[in-house]
């Protein structure tokens, strides 16, 4: 009997509306006034960005789910970005 696939969560970029394996992307959850990127402890209510496409981190796509924040949290996910 062939060994079960285990199962791997899936949630939608806010940006582009793909459904990609929660692992590629990055969560952002909203920390005081602003936004925050976390890698673990993931509790609480998040958004996901797409983690390798840039064109997901750009203010106009962002609008829909930030609105006017967009243009702060494309700035952040642009700073995450680079090393």
């Amino acid at each position: 009997m062939p060994l079960p696939t285990p199962h791997v969560p899936e949630r939608t970029c806010v940006a582009c509306r793909r459904k990609r394996p929660q692992g590629e992307l990055l969560r952002l959850t909203p920390q005081g006034q602003g936004w925050v990127v976390q890698q673990r402890n993931r509790t609480g209510r998040g958004l996901y960005v797409c983690a390798d496409s840039p064109a997901c981190w750009q203010e106009k796509p962002l609008r829909r789910a930030f609105r006017a924040q967009a243009g702060v949290v494309s700035a952040l996910l642009q700073t995450h970005a680079t090393p």
